[in-house]
């Protein structure tokens, strides 16, 4: 295929990404007004994303799955009008349950989106150009991002937080005309297996009791029968997870990627890093709006600028990592990342914008940088013939991450300032957020030596293993 019709069936795509990720970014600042229709507590408020993340996490490795098997073209197409559905439905919600409901199938219909998108740059840039590709990829996703936060804060003070999912619906309907028009089916010739139900059924408790243990320990307590209770239920289901991936023919959680360790530490580092993005942008979104003066259209300035640096940083991160080594672009993005938190530790209710601003500007470069840095090398790590799987399971692991630091995030804030507010301290919401700084400092710093594990440029030594048969033995040939 040649440059110019790749690009073209790319820009349509990225179109529907763009779509869902400027939608996720609508959550920030809707989150404070929906905690005041629905008359919920701020740690239940991450049930808004964890529902949604839920839908996301455990069905991209399905889905990926599914696109190899039926083809990537019809899974999108069928994301798509599943997500401009399920908008119309959360903009009309009656009550708290319908919207949570309306939030997992945005998940569910995402889930069929992002691996096809992630296996068609796969298939249609060679390496030397697929850098570039993947820092576009991830430009959009900060492009809708940044215009999501923003967007979303003016239609929520002037219109209310129902118009932020009516918007959505409407440009996810567009979204399909390009897709349908432009770009190509594409599928593995690999014959077709069963579907892993009880795979499927362990990764779902697996993912739910992860995403939703922060709100039942900051409800219930670590110790309490629910806290105890969710934590067994995820280890055990993690445990039957690994055991079904080991003895199925096609596990929904392919054990012999995940087993790579080339794959396996780029994804970690990028999940760390996600944690740590999603805890900064759902505390500040609080922070923001309780300081005074505070707003939802103020706090989508602070998003446009968070989401705008790392916009800018991604495409020229991209270059860089077609002439230099992706490892060393990881590494400095994580160092950047420890400067930028030690600044954010320093807020207070009367910090001037422009100084959380700026500090929010180096996060952003440095997330923008880490992100293609870190895609390449896991992706480049899946053989083509388990490129759904890879991609899907890549995914899962990603999208982990944003529930994940808006739970942990939203559970240590809401704890903190419920705390130094019974203590009458005039700095309750900056001490709130400063705890929060230093819980992502130690995840960051984990992320970091993680990636000086990373295979060095030229090194005879490779941290990878060779991809196993994950097949029973009795099946393999």
């Amino acid at each position: 295929m040649d440059s110019r019709a790749a690009w073209k069936i790319y820009a349509a795509l990225l179109f529907g990404t763009f779509i869902t990720i400027e939608a996720a970014a609508f959550q920030a600042p809707a989150l404070p007004s929906l905690t005041k229709h629905f008359g919920i507590a701020i740690n239940l408020a991450a049930l808004i994303l964890v529902f949604y993340s839920l839908g996301l996490t455990v069905f991209a490795p399905i889905m990926g799955r599914l696109g190899d098997q039926l083809g990537r073209k019809r899974v999108l197409l069928a994301g798509l009008l599943g997500f401009a559905l399920s908008e119309v439905a959360a903009a009309a919600a009656p009550n708290f349950g319908v919207f949570l409901g309306a939030r997992f199938v945005q998940g569910l219909s995402v889930a069929c989106i992002m691996p096809g998108v992630l296996a068609y740059i796969t298939h249609l840039f060679p390496e030397h150009r697929r850098g570039m590709a993947l820092g576009i990829f991830a430009m959009t996703m900060t492009l809708g991002a940044a215009s999501g936060g923003l967007l979303g804060g003016l239609l929520i003070d002037r219109f209310g937080w129902p118009s932020v999912y009516w918007v959505s619906g409407a440009l996810a309907i567009v979204g399909i005309v390009p897709v349908a028009l432009v770009v190509p089916d594409m599928r593995s010739n690999q014959p077709r297996s069963p579907f892993d139900l009880k795979g499927a059924l362990f990764l779902f408790a697996t993912i739910g009791a992860l995403l939703t243990l922060p709100t039942w320990i900051g409800n219930f307590g670590l110790t309490s029968p629910w806290g105890v209770g969710i934590i067994a239920v995820g280890v055990l289901a993690l445990a039957m997870l690994w055991r079904s991936g080991r003895h199925t023919a096609a596990p929904v959680v392919d054990i012999a990627i995940l087993r790579n360790r080339a794959f396996a530490l780029p994804t970690a580092i990028y999940w760390l890093h996600l944690v740590t993005s999603s805890g900064i942008v759902y505390s500040l979104a609080f922070f923001v709006n309780g300081r005074p003066g505070g707003s939802a259209s103020q706090f989508g300035f602070v998003a446009l600028f968070l989401y705008g640096s790392s916009m800018l940083a991604a495409p020229l991160a991209g270059r860089l990592i077609d002439r230099f080594a992706a490892r060393w672009v990881s590494i400095a993005a994580l160092m950047g990342t420890l400067a930028g938190l030690a600044m954010l530790q320093g807020f207070r209710a009367d910090t001037p914008l422009w100084s959380i601003v700026a500090t929010v500007c180096v996060l952003g470069l440095m997330i923008g940088s880490n992100t293609p840095a870190v895609m390449k090398l896991a992706l480049g790590a899946v053989p083509a013939e388990k490129l759904g799987a890879g991609t899907g399971l890549f995914s899962t692991l990603r999208d982990l991450g944003a529930p994940t630091g808006s739970s942990l995030g939203l559970a240590v804030f809401s704890a903190s300032l419920a705390f130094h507010k019974a203590a009458g301290n005039p700095e309750a919401l900056a001490a709130s957020l400063s705890n929060v700084a230093w819980l992502l400092t130690g995840l960051i710093s984990i992320a970091l030596l993680l990636s000086l594990r990373l295979a060095r440029p030229g090194s005879s030594d490779t941290l990878s293993v060779p991809l196993r048969d994950a097949r029973p033995a009795d099946q393999r040939t």
